[in-house]
């Protein structure tokens, strides 16, 4: 990245780290303006849920509308004075509540069903977390109709471009836009998220030093914290182990059976492991597309990371990073309720492949293909274009080029930069 870029995106990027906009704020703010339920919050670790929360408050005052579970002060008081009744929350200042890490205290759920209830709705509660809130939210019901999630992730090319309030657009809009050529200053913004992942402090520090000492602070307590904390697990050594070898496996079907022969235990036990990874937001798994097309592949999964900077392929880095570009459109989309779409990827017996596939209303929609640099589009694109009658067929360029169509028996591939699509998704 020369200069010239680099000052440019400092001064773009210190701009919206003075305002410390979220494309999420005004979604959220939204919801609490029109909306009788809870706010859940979730995302990875140090994506910015707890800044994004206390934004919400007109003022944060500890112990009164900010309640953070990790603190002993804060815990003390919740458990001796809230949470049994002692103390009412009907304080001025306490029309919106966050409540930060309280899936760490064992009864939470029946505990917020209790208070919500009983000061509903002259009370607005925001409660987040990562690991424990998105656990144990699973197979729950005591909060079923109480609350609406919002996933809150990595920063993006679209909400840097756009000052953290970028337009979401529904698949139709998408399927509908013409995609303009890139702004130099959107390429620089794809390509410092390229080197230095798309959570908040690495990306604006843009320092290779910091961004490796971080990196080993946060997997040490996503390990040693949100994993310890979720499950007993007697082989913390081994999961960390796991964690080593998957950003290798980023981009390919992942072989349960390779991983268990590489960790030397069950099946079973490595496929739990990843499950528990998932869900405490170290990385995420796209699950190929199914149809009665008889010959695409319909089990292996395909392992990608929240954090692409531990991936040091080139290749498999910058499609990790269009993957978590994707998936929080689509979640974000989802969330708002403008569409209900999935993402997956999509391959045959034959090794054709795509690397990845939007759904609507689980239906084929979009087709998505990553390449470093290419003049030809990738014959995969028109071959599952054609048999599964996507409105529309892209490949991605991570270098900056000019934006071209191809077609071949009435099927359209668009070739563009990456930085070009990706600025018009949340």
């Amino acid at each position: 990245m020369n200069c010239k870029k680099v000052l440019t995106v400092l001064h773009l990027g210190e701009n919206l780290l003075n305002v410390q906009t979220r494309y999420l704020e005004n979604a959220i703010r939204d919801h609490l303006t029109r909306l009788r339920q809870m706010v859940f919050l979730v995302g990875p670790r140090q994506v910015g849920k707890t800044t994004l929360a206390k934004k919400m408050l007109s003022s944060v005052v500890d112990g009164v509308n900010y309640f953070n579970w990790d603190l002993a002060d804060h815990r003390k008081l919740l458990s001796t004075s809230i949470f049994p009744g002692k103390m009412r929350l009907n304080q001025p200042e306490q029309q919106i509540i966050v409540f930060d890490e309280i899936h760490k205290y064992p009864r939470w759920k029946n505990t917020l069903k209790g208070l919500f209830d009983l000061y509903e709705p002259q009370t607005h509660w925001i409660v987040t977390g990562s690991a424990g809130l998105n656990v144990y939210r699973k197979g729950q019901d005591s909060l079923l109709g109480r609350s609406f999630t919002y996933h809150l992730c990595p920063l993006s090319v679209a909400e840097l471009a756009f000052n953290g309030n970028p337009k979401p657009l529904s698949a139709d809009d998408l399927f509908r836009h013409s995609f303009a050529e890139s702004l130099p200053e959107d390429q620089t913004f794809f390509e410092r998220l390229l080197s230095f992942s798309g959570f908040p402090e690495p990306y604006f520090q843009a320092n290779e030093q910091f961004l490796s000492q971080w990196r080993t602070t946060r997997l040490e307590r996503l390990l040693n914290q949100d994993l310890a904390a979720t499950e007993h697990l007697r082989n913390l050594a081994l999961v960390e182990q796991l964690m080593f070898l998957l950003p290798h496996r980023v981009g390919s079907p992942l072989s349960l059976n390779n991983l268990r022969e590489d960790l030397e235990v069950h099946f079973n036990t490595v496929k739990h492991w990843l499950a528990l990874l998932e869900r405490t937001f170290y990385g995420f798994t796209l699950y190929p597309y199914s149809s009665r097309l008889s010959r695409l592949i319909k089990k292996e999964a395909k392992w990608y990371l929240w954090d692409w900077t531990e991936v040091k392929d080139e290749g498999s880095r910058f499609e990790n990073l269009v993957a978590v570009h994707l998936l929080k459109y689509v979640s974000y989309v989802n969330d708002l309720g403008l569409d209900r779409l999935t993402l997956h990827y999509i391959r045959d017996k034959e090794k054709r492949e795509v690397d990845f596939l939007i759904c609507k209303e689980r239906k084929p929609y979009l087709l998505i293909e990553c390449k470093n640099s290419s003049d030809d589009p990738h014959p995969a694109l028109f071959y599952f274009a054609d048999k599964l009658k996507t409105a529309r067929a892209f490949q991605l360029i991570a270098n900056p080029i000019r934006s071209r169509s191809h077609l071949k028996a009435g099927i359209q591939v668009d070739l563009i930069s990456a930085a070009s699509f990706l600025k018009m998704l949340a």
